[in-house]
């Protein structure tokens, strides 16, 4: 199963996908598996954060923070 959950968070607006599956070592991905890499590259494009944190046989969790459109912090 898996969690989505997104939320504001002052200036940027966060994404946090999580998961129950099998996990993977994100530091051992095979050459021409380009889903980290492209999630990576779009997030820096518009000066956000990517962090991944998964291990052999356990869950996954994919966390990004993005500036908010508007640029304003939320009250």
């Amino acid at each position: 199963s898996a969690t989505i959950r997104i939320w504001r968070d002052g200036a940027n607006v966060r994404l946090s996908v999580s998961d129950d599956g099998d996990g993977f070592d994100p530091d051992a991905v095979p050459r021409g598996h380009l889903g980290l890499i492209g999630m990576r590259q779009r997030i820096d494009l518009v000066g956000g954060e990517l962090r991944v944190e998964s291990r052999p046989a356990h869950g996954t969790t994919v966390s990004a923070a993005v500036p908010a459109a508007d640029g304003s912090s939320a009250e």
